[in-house]
C-alpha cells in the first residue's frame, strides 16, 4: 500500500507539473507578431478625399474631422444635438467646455448671435477686418442652439475659417458646424489627417484628408475674443492666430464714427472663461492650456 500511494504521488506530481507548462504560453505575454496584427486590426475611423461625402455625413449627424488654417476640427450639425453630444464622448472632453461654431460666411454667423445695435456693428467691422481667418467672436447665443453647444453659458463662439477646404465644406453642409480640436481632450491639436485617425479612428469618424502642405499652415487656435456690450469692452479670452497687438492697433483706427467704442481688456487670470477647449492654445492670462473654445476653432 504504501509503494502504490506514493506512485500515485509521484503521478499526480508528474500531471500537475506538465498541466502547467501546458498552460504557460497562454499566460505568457503576446508575441511580437501577435501584438502588430493586433496594432493592424481594422478601425471604424475612416479616411476620405470627397467634401460631398464630409457634407452629407455633417447633415445626416455623423462625425466629421476636417482642416483649417488654425488645427484639423472635429465637426458635428451644431443644431443636432445627439451628434454634437457625440463629441464630447469621442474626445472625452468636460461637458463644462462650449464649442466654436464654424460657418461659411458672416451672415450665418449673426443669425447664432444676438446682439445689440453697437455689438453688431462691431462684429461685422470686426468680420470684415479678420473674417475669414483665426478670430473667434463670442456674443450670447440665440436660444435654438443646443445647450452643448454653449455648455449652458448662453454664449457661443463663431468664425469663419479660411482654408479653403474647410469653407467648401461649410458650403456643401449648408450647416453650422460645431468643432473642437479633433483629438483626445489634453493632447496635442492635430494638424494632420494622420494625426487624427492616430488617436481617434477607434470611434466610426470621417477624417477629410488634406495634403499636408496645405493644411494648417497657422499651426494654433483662434484668436478668441467675447463682445460686452453692457461694458463696452472686447475681451481678449484666449490668444491664437490673430495677435493681441493687431486688435489693439484695429481698435485704435477703425472705430471712427462708430456708435458705441469699444475697448481690448485681457481676461485676468482668475475669472472662469466662457469659453474653454482642448490643448495646443495659450490662455490670453497665464500662457498655457487653453480658453475660449478648442482647436479648430
Amino acid at each position: 500500500p504504501m509503494r502504490t500511494a506514493s506512485f500515485s504521488a509521484t503521478c499526480l506530481l508528474a500531471v500537475s507539473s506538465q498541466s502547467s507548462r501546458s498552460l504557460a504560453p497562454a499566460l505568457r505575454a503576446p508575441s511580437p507578431r501577435a501584438m502588430a496584427a493586433s496594432s493592424t486590426a481594422p478601425r471604424p475611423g475612416r479616411l476620405i478625399d470627397s467634401l460631398d461625402e464630409a457634407a452629407s455625413a455633417l447633415r445626416s449627424g455623423r462625425l466629421v474631422a476636417f482642416p483649417t488654417e488654425t488645427v484639423y476640427g472635429l465637426g458635428a450639425d451644431a443644431f443636432n444635438e445627439a451628434s454634437v453630444a457625440s463629441i464630447f464622448t469621442v474626445k472625452g472632453r468636460p461637458r463644462s467646455d462650449p464649442l466654436i461654431v464654424h460657418v461659411a460666411s458672416a451672415g450665418a454667423a449673426e443669425a447664432l448671435v444676438r446682439l445689440g445695435p453697437g455689438g453688431l456693428e462691431l462684429m461685422r467691422r470686426l468680420t470684415a477686418s479678420f473674417w475669414p481667418g483665426p478670430l473667434t467672436l463670442v456674443a450670447p447665443a440665440v436660444p435654438e442652439l443646443p445647450s452643448a453647444v454653449t455648455s449652458g453659458s448662453g454664449y457661443v463662439g463663431v468664425r469663419v475659417p479660411e482654408h479653403a477646404l474647410a469653407r467648401e465644406l461649410l458650403q456643401r453642409a449648408a450647416v453650422p458646424v460645431a468643432a473642437p480640436s479633433a483629438n483626445r481632450f489634453g493632447h496635442v491639436s492635430p494638424t494632420r489627417a494622420q494625426h487624427v485617425m492616430d488617436d481617434l479612428a477607434h470611434h466610426p469618424i470621417l477624417v477629410l484628408d488634406a495634403p499636408p502642405a496645405d493644411c494648417c499652415g497657422v499651426g494654433i487656435e483662434s484668436t478668441v475674443v467675447k463682445i460686452d456690450e453692457q461694458a463696452g469692452e472686447l475681451v481678449l479670452l484666449r490668444r491664437g492666430g490673430v495677435p493681441e497687438a493687431s486688435l489693439e492697433r484695429w481698435l485704435a483706427a477703425e472705430q471712427g464714427g462708430a456708435a458705441q467704442r469699444f475697448t481690448l481688456k485681457v481676461k485676468p487670470a482668475h475669472q472662469p472663461t466662457p469659453h474653454d477647449g482642448g490643448s495646443g492654445a495659450a490662455t490670453a492670462s497665464s500662457g498655457s492650456g487653453s480658453a475660449g473654445g478648442s482647436g479648430a476653432g
